[in-house]
């Protein structure tokens, strides 16, 4: 394994298929042999900064390419195994494909280079695959607050009410609409339709029932017993 980076190996039933993934964001690739379906312009999310003047083709497109193709004739039920390797330790899991899938793009599009994922990219460095959807609220959660300890540091005002967080999540909503019809565009098999989905999904539960959510996460951090 290489620094910074996190490996990803599916053993199907009649092959097996390796991804190596860096941690940090890459460079928004603006050229290179890109199919048609990455195109900017080709179903281009409503949410989305970049102009097609400056960046030819959707980083995320580009960067969920390879395994896109990789698991083009697959479909979403089939049973895996998928071991995950990061610096610190190794994950295993059997599984649907769509799950493992699902936690090998969140990886990919965090690191993409999307300017409405960057603030995703940071969990990245702290790769954990398989979350819940409470284990992903208490991750991104701990991950914004602990930015806007920074901030406040580098004498900044901090968001401790988490506004802006729920409104990225609302941002990711969108996305997650848009993002997905460009997918089931270019693709037959139902895998990796259904892992973007699945990605998306915890968005719309942050961005609908932010508070909700957090109050029956409390009893966890204060010791205290809890209605869950």
């Amino acid at each position: 394994m290489k620094t910074g980076t996190v490996g990803y190996h599916f053993e199907l039933a009649d092959r097996e298929v390796s991804f190596e993934v860096g941690t940090q964001a890459r460079d928004i690739q603006n050229d290179g042999d890109h199919p048609e379906w990455a195109l900017l312009k080709n179903k281009q999310c409503a949410c989305c900064p970049l102009k097609e003047a400056d960046c030819a083709y959707c980083p995320v497109a580009v960067r969920m390419n390879e395994v896109m193709t990789s698991f083009a004739d697959n479909q979403s039920t089939e049973r895996v195994k998928v071991t995950v390797t990061t610096e610190e330790r190794n994950y295993f899991e059997e599984c649907d494909l769509q799950v493992g899938l699902n936690s090998l793009m969140g990886l990919l599009m965090a690191t993409s280079g999307c300017p409405v994922l960057k603030d995703l990219q940071a969990m990245a460095s702290f790769h954990i695959p398989f979350c819940s959807t409470r284990e992903t609220l208490h991750r991104t959660v701990g991950s914004y607050l602990i930015k806007q300890y920074f901030k406040q540091l580098r004498g900044e005002e901090p968001d401790w009410k988490l506004i802006h967080l729920k409104e990225l999540y609302e941002v990711l909503e969108g996305l997650n609409r848009d993002f997905s019809k460009r997918v089931q565009s270019s693709i037959s098999s139902d895998a990796i339709s259904n892992a973007v989905i699945m990605f998306f999904a915890t968005s719309v539960v942050v961005a609908s029932s932010l508070e909700q959510q957090l109050q029956r996460h409390q009893s966890y951090l204060m010791n205290s017993e809890a209605d869950v």
